[in-house]
Order: structure tokens, then sequence, then C-alpha cells
């Protein structure tokens, strides 16, 4: 498979269905209820505060709220708050139907005042994190797994994606117009791409070997962060250590509903052209985690992968890919 080197620096619908069974019966008047949302995706700043207004019948009917992460964002008869960054969904029941809304925390709207951008946990290993913050972070850092085109490379295959034209500010505010990874898909049909370690590369899967065997003792206190922005419906795919790249099963997530039945999670971000956060602990790929065996002499590892449906134009914007520790 031809390999070419790319590294880019510069750049639900509302839904009315049967509510879950484990959700108690809202009391309301007897008849067929329906339920709708003015808004299936939303943004608001940490600190703020967006409405979300539900439309029922029979007049009357009690409508209930909850947020699938109040520690992101909370809800009070569809008042939404901003409590953290990330991504939550709040969900409204009104009888047997529920509706729900995407919301997406950010940070602001201004850079930051000069100060240096904290990576969470108290060690990280960084896959695409800005440089600057790296070293500003370097008392907690682990092992940079960054690209650094000696013994780490990133690949397109096949030449599935060109480079994007950014724009807007990167995940940190740092820059400007650039500063994230960028990629736009190709009219290849299929699009993927590889953080690849080479299989003479004996320091980089050394770390990599020790970093995955401390995932794999405690997997509830290590955690993976990426921020994903767009505007567009596509969806996408990421897989971790070689585990689940391609079609297959194992430690994949899916943004969108393209890649959702072959991967162990499906996570929905809001496509308004704002940077949303995706966060996990490894404890929830505990069984692809069992499987994995250290990479050896004279093997390599595609130690993150990433594939777009395969429409062309189809963008890719990421940022702010790091593994993390947290030692409580």
């Amino acid at each position: 498979m031809k390999k070419l080197l790319i590294f880019a620096l510069a750049g639900l619908a509302l839904v009315a269905c049967k509510k879950n069974d484990s959700k108690s019966e809202p009391s309301g008047p007897i008849g067929e209820v329906t339920l709708s949302l003015d808004k299936s995706q939303a943004s608001v700043k940490v600190g703020e505060t967006v409405t979300i207004n539900a439309t029922v019948s029979p007049a009357g009917t009690v409508v209930t709220w909850e947020s699938s992460a109040p520690a992101i964002a909370t809800v009070n008869n569809g008042v939404v708050t901003g409590v953290a960054k990330g991504n939550a969904i709040i969900n409204a029941y009104a009888g047997d139907k529920y509706a729900r809304c995407i919301v997406n925390v950010t940070e602001g709207s201004t850079p930051p005042s000069g100060e240096t951008p904290k990576l969470l946990g108290d060690m990280f290993w960084p896959i695409y994190v800005d440089g600057e913050i790296v070293e500003q972070n370097a008392s907690k850092l682990g092992y940079n797994f960054g690209v650094n085109n000696t013994d780490r490379n990133l690949y397109i295959w096949e030449g599935t994606y060109g480079g994007g034209t950014p724009s807007g500010w990167n995940y940190y505010r740092t820059q400007s117009g650039g500063g994230f990874l960028n990629f736009v898909v190709t009219d290849k049909g299929w699009s993927g791409l590889g953080f690849n370690i080479k299989s003479e590369s004996v320091e980089s899967k050394a770390k990599m070997n020790e970093l995955i065997a401390a995932i794999k003792a405690e997997p509830e206190k290590y955690h993976f962060h990426m921020a994903i922005k767009s505007t567009d419906n596509y969806g996408h795919y990421f897989s971790l250590f070689g585990l689940g790249a391609g079609d297959a099963n194992g430690l994949k997530w899916a943004v969108g509903d393209k890649y959702a039945d072959v991967s162990m999670y499906k996570y929905d971000i809001v496509r308004d052209g704002s940077w949303n956060v995706i966060d996990f602990s490894f404890d929830k790929f505990i069984v692809p985690l069992s499987t994995f065996e250290p990479i050896g002499d004279g093997q390599g590892m595609n130690y993150f992968v990433v594939g777009t449906e395969g429409v062309q134009g189809a963008m890719l914007c990421l940022d702010a890919l790091y593994i993390y520790k947290l030692n409580n």
C-alpha cells in the first residue's frame, strides 16, 4: 500500500420515540402524547445558560428533564447551564415519549489572557498537542508520542486525505486559523490515516508497551482525550494501539452513525464548528485491551488510527490528542 506522509499543522435530528424503560412514567393527561424540542443541538459557554423549549400535547402533560452528564451541563425545566467543557445529551420525557438535544459546552469566545493551558491528569502522553503546551506542562510528561518524522510518522493511506484549509481557533485558543490537524477526504471512496511507530523504533516501542501495560493494570485511572470539530454530518472512526482499525471491532469508537455498528462506542457531537471534547477512561475497553500483545522486534505499530466516511470533501479537524493518568 502506498504511504503518503502528510502532517498538517495548519490547518438528533429531533427524535421522538419510546422512552427508556428505566424511567418512571411522568403523570399527565391520558391520551396520545407528542413531544418535540426547538433544538436538536446547542452550544453554551461555561457558566452561561441556553434554553431548550419543549412542545407537548395534550396540554398539561408533564415534561421532565435529565442531563446525561451533570458534571458538564445541568438542566432545570429546559434551562441548560454549562458547568465544564465537553458534551452532554439533554433528554426530555413526556408520557411514553422522549426527545433529546446534544449540548456542547465551550470555554468562551476570547483567547486566554496569557495563561498556560493545563493538560488534564497527573501524567500525560501526547499524540498531537501543541508543542509549547507540552513544554509548559513538562513536569508531568510521561513520554511524547507526537510525530517527529524520524521514528514516529503520520501516514495518509493511498492519498485518501488532502490538506484542508483551517479556520477558527485551535482547541487551546493559542492559534487562530491553524494549530490543529485539518484533513479533507479526496476522491478515493474511502479514507484513513495512522500515527505510526516504525519497526526500528526501539525506545518508542518500549515506552508504548510500558504505557499499555500500565493501562491494563489500572484502566480506570487512564483516560484518552481528544477534541473534534465539524460543520458537516459525515462519520468518523478512531482506534488506539492497532486494536479495532478498519472494520474490526476492538478499542474503537465512532463519531456519528456511519461506523457505529463496527465500534464499541458512538459519540454525538454538535456540528456548528465549535470544538467538542471526547474523553473516556480505558475501563470502557477492558476486553480488547486484554488481547494486546507487546510490540516485538521487527514490528511497527499504528498507535492511533482514523477513518472518515468516503465522501469527497468530508472534513476532519482534530486537536488535543493525549492519554493522561489520574492518580486519585
